[in-house]
């Protein structure tokens, strides 16, 4: 193969990204079915993306097939095919923000600066043959590594290094490393495919596996004993690594859609038993010039590499950043606290002086350490519950996580990125400060601290979902953005909607003040084995019932695991106490569940 670039890519690849998305501003919607649908001239809602991260239990191995092109109707019919009536009418309908989807990722892209100074936008996705109409969503991201790799112990375990930090960040991704943009792409699209076929764990590792655990065989046979989410060694993995020169051979057993090419290239090659890339390769490329035009020898050429195929970095953000480098050197462990605080103080007003004059605040700042000329070598984030355009807070901050923070070897320069800014609240001068708002910017203060110190996942807020039950109707979100990215607009528009819709038909005045973390089994005097009681037994007292409201039932569907099956109650006692309880419709018994004041 003539003209064999040297240089090596990792493609980031992140399957439905638009709903995944979604997902990071709103983690309720996990247990819904959602679909994120474009509308055309006709008014026609088509699926471009859609998932059900946890559908019902007893249908998780069925996948529907619902390809994007479909109509929104087609797939709901599907979906209520496989999982019933009731799914689809729980299902979340959103609105393409194709704007929001690129802007998100260009953020994931900046945060990628860790890993190398070059990253680009990866092109367009096709997942497969897309019915009636083409549907594009730009959800990949490629990082030349050909001189960083070595930075993160070898390519092996920067691709793996990459997959699992997205996953501890709540971002599902696969990636690959190959010799060029177009080969490392196409891995990176079929990296289940290509670890099942080219990494299975060879015979005698599967012996010796077998005699060390009780029961466990060989994927290739009938299939280990395994958990409920399969066998560790027959799990598809999320990376790929090519070895140098060798794409053709590798990724030769991979369908053509796996590359840059139209869908209608794409089906007439389908048409003549062309499906696979090994077969494409094999075809005279002045056959498919004639055929096809320059579109296909393009791209053989760009995957092959015979022809160059340079990446086109990210545009420099509208936000800001600032730089320092030092003449000479400088060795970590002999770096002044008292001058880095002096360093980072100034690199963060250089920042901060640009969006004061606009009333904007940093609410994601990133802090970069550059060593022996590879630009960020460490790398780490500080998100702000609020914005803020105060200085010495950000600077606080920073201090915090390199109070946690291994400095390298050798510094040769320091850099601040501002990921994302929001405006700042407008507030009414006033003579005197108000106690109101100095709490609230302590509160504001603590949040962020405890942020930095503890990381973005520890530190959370309560958020109501709109479910019958009580025990899950809220979720923990955090209170800092996964990678620093706020809610849209329309996010916050779809949670008040959603706030409203509960506060109507979920929680009415039949709800308690208190509600109680587990219902409490009581011991309960009543006439008859069925009867309502009269008196009940709680924290040492008896309590008389004088009068009595309800029943209201609350009864969960079959596909949320165990049966909910309970009658409601609203008891007032000789004491001035009022008591939520339920009767489970199972087992006869009586539970304390809340309290009114």
């Amino acid at each position: 193969m003539s003209g064999k670039s040297t240089s090596r890519i990792m493609t980031i690849v992140l399957p439905r990204w638009p709903v995944q998305r979604q997902l990071l501003q709103q983690p309720g919607f996990r247990e819904f079915p959602i679909f994120v649908c474009r509308q055309n001239a006709r008014g026609v809602l088509s699926v471009v993306s859609w998932a059900w991260v946890m559908p019902p239990e007893k249908r998780r191995g069925i996948q529907p097939v619902i390809q994007p092109g479909f109509s929104l109707s087609e797939a709901l019919a599907v979906l209520t095919s496989v999982y019933g009536e009731r799914a689809s009418r729980i299902a979340r309908i959103l609105h393409e923000d194709s704007v929001g989807d690129i802007r998100v990722l260009e953020t994931l892209g900046r945060w990628c600066h860790r890993f190398s100074p070059v990253v680009a936008i990866g092109p367009d996705v096709i997942p497969g043959k897309v019915k009636k109409q083409s549907t594009h969503s730009a959800s990949s991201l490629q990082i030349d590594v050909s001189d960083t790799a070595r930075f993160f112990g070898g390519e092996l375990s920067l691709v793996r290094m990459v997959v699992w930090v997205l996953a501890a960040r709540g971002i599902h991704a696969r990636a690959a490393i190959a010799d060029t943009p177009a080969a490392s792409w196409a891995a990176a699209l079929c990296a289940g495919r290509i670890a099942t076929k080219s990494q299975q764990p060879s015979g005698d590792f599967c012996e010796r596996i077998s005699r060390s655990t009780r029961g466990s065989t060989c994927p290739k046979k009938k299939g280990p004993r395994s958990s409920p989410h399969g066998h560790w060694l027959s799990r598809q993995r999320r990376w790929v690594l090519v070895p140098p020169g060798q794409q053709q051979q590798f990724l030769g057993s991979m369908p053509i859609m796996s590359l840059r090419l139209p869908v209608d290239v794409i089906n007439s090659l389908a048409e003549v038993g062309v499906e696979l890339i090994g077969q494409l390769l094999r075809l005279p490329r002045v056959s498919l010039q004639e055929r096809f035009g320059s579109v296909v020898p393009l791209q053989i050429s760009c995957f092959l590499g015979d022809v160059s195929d340079p990446l086109t970095p990210l545009q420099e953000s509208d936000l800001l950043g600032a730089t320092h480098s030092f003449e000479m050197p400088v060795l970590g462990r002999d770096l002044d606290g008292k001058y880095f605080r002096q360093l980072i103080e100034s690199l963060v007003h250089q920042c901060l002086r640009p969006l004061v004059v606009t009333n904007q605040g940093v609410s994601n700042l990133q802090v970069r350490l550059d060593t022996n000329g590879v630009p960020g070598s460490t790398v780490f984030e500080v998100g702000l519950y609020k914005p803020t355009a105060k200085a010495s807070h950000l600077v606080d901050l920073v201090m915090l996580r390199f109070e946690r923070t291994h400095f390298p070897r050798e510094i040769t320069g320091v850099s601040i990125e501002v990921l994302s800014a929001g405006a700042l609240p407008c507030r009414q001068q006033t003579l005197f400060r108000g106690p109101a708002q100095s709490d609230m910017s302590q509160f504001e203060i603590l949040l962020n601290r405890l942020t930095s110190r503890l990381g973005s996942g520890a530190v959370v807020e309560p958020r109501l979902l709109s479910d019958i039950q009580p025990e899950v109707s809220w979720v923990a979100a955090p209170v800092v953005h996964v990678m620093g990215t706020a809610g849209s607009c329309r996010s916050v528009h779809l949670l008040e909607s959603k706030k409203t819709q509960i506060s109507k038909s979920v929680v009415g005045p039949s709800r308690p003040t208190f509600l109680l973390a587990r219902p409490r089994l009581l011991e309960v005097s009543s006439f008859g084995v069925h009867g309502l009681p009269v008196r009940f037994f709680w924290k040492g007292q008896i309590h008389v019932v004088m009068r009595t409201r309800g029943p209201e039932r609350i009864e969960t569907a079959w596909w949320r695991g165990p049966t909910v099956r309970r009658d409601y109650y609203i008891f007032e006692t000789n004491r001035g106490g009022r008591f939520w309880m339920f009767r489970g419709l199972q087992k006869r018994a009586w539970f304390l569940h809340g309290t009114y004041g």
